[in-house]
């Protein structure tokens, strides 16, 4: 008897059909990751006319220029006028402001006698490149050096009044920062653990693995106390936010006990700079 297997075929067809649509769809979501998380992680953008006012009186641009193109600084000078500072906080900020937006955080600061150097990442802001892990360390270190020489310091003078502030990815520069110079204070707000684990909340931890660079900030800041025991290392975090969860800041605290750690009652990731801002300058300032 002859049998027919027609109708199998039939039914094979969809169901391959199907897995292959599936198959292509699952590489072509890997491919979207991986060449396009840059564009996930850093949202660049220039000054609009709304910060032709924000740079303060005592304030004033420091241009240098890279193998990836010129970059501009801020420094804003203690107003005790013709004084070197006493601390430079260099200030580092989220993926998606600009490094004046400082300036309304800092603004009415009480210490006269403290400096700011804020640092936009290459691409934003007036710095031309592109930015990566590396080229935010040559951009910065090269920013530090440059003001250094403009105040006539040498760098051990210089290294003695370093501290540093961030705000979300900021807060891992600005670790990162830390772990490379001998720093007094480091200040992070809304921080993650690692930069891994803070993707891997959104695509997945499998698909986490699939980014090129990652932050660790707990591997910066046990750096950060090799380098100096007496450094003071503050964390304020927003209990409601809904972008880096206060289990990673609180996780991070927990981990190195010699951290002060602030949870901020009802602050999301942006009002924590508002909610916290007292604290926050007063931390700073004890």
């Amino acid at each position: 008897m002859h049998r027919s297997y027609a109708p199998q075929n039939q039914l094979k067809r969809p169901v391959v059909s199907g897995l292959v649509a599936l198959c292509l769809s699952f590489f072509l979501l890997i491919g979207l990751i991986y060449f396009r998380q840059h564009s996930m992680v850093y949202h660049p953008r220039p000054y609009g006319p709304e910060y032709a006012q924000a740079l303060p009186p005592n304030g004033e641009e420091i241009s240098y220029t890279l193998s990836f193109g010129k970059q501009t600084a801020f420094y804003i000078s203690p107003r005790n006028s013709g004084q070197s500072p006493v601390r430079l906080w260099v200030a580092f900020c989220g993926n998606g402001s600009l490094a004046l937006d400082w300036t309304t955080i800092l603004a009415g600061y009480p210490n006269s006698h403290d400096a700011f150097l804020l640092v936009d990442y290459p691409g934003y802001g007036k710095c031309q490149g592109y930015a990566t892990i590396a080229n935010m360390r040559v951009s910065s270190d090269a920013a530090l050096k440059t003001l250094t020489k403009r105040l006539a310091l040498s760098e051990e003078e210089m290294e003695s009044r370093l501290c540093t502030i961030g705000h979300s990815l900021g807060s891992a520069v600005a670790i990162d920062f830390g772990a490379r110079h001998r720093v007094q204070r480091v200040l992070a707000i809304a921080p993650f653990t690692t930069l891994r684990e803070e993707a891997a909340r959104i695509i997945t931890g499998p698909l986490s693995h699939l980014l090129i660079e990652s932050y660790d900030n707990g591997a910066g800041i046990a750096e950060i106390r090799k380098r100096n025991r007496e450094a003071k290392i503050a964390i304020f975090h927003g209990t409601n936010d809904e972008v880096i969860p206060v289990r990673m800041g609180r996780e991070l605290a927990q981990r190195f006990p010699f951290i002060d750690f602030f949870a901020v009652e009802g602050a999301n990731h942006v009002s924590v700079l508002s909610e916290a801002h007292d604290k926050i300058i007063r931390w700073m300032n004890n």
